[in-house]
């Protein structure tokens, strides 16, 4: 559930940066990928999708 819960928020906070340029929301999407991303239980799948987004919020 928790790794569901970052996941959400991410994509959340990723959607109100590309829609607003919030510079919070940057902040708070690139902290909700990198907790996911140090998830023990994280999947490829789920550290591809991380580091993507991460590169896509550095820009």
């Amino acid at each position: 559930m928790e790794k569901q819960n970052l996941l959400m928020a991410a994509l959340i906070h990723l959607i109100k940066f590309q829609s607003t340029h919030c510079a919070t929301a940057r902040e708070r999407a690139l902290m909700m990928f990198e907790a996911l991303a140090q998830i023990s239980e994280s999947t490829e799948d789920l550290d591809e999708l991380c580091f993507e987004a991460n590169e896509l919020l550095a820009n």
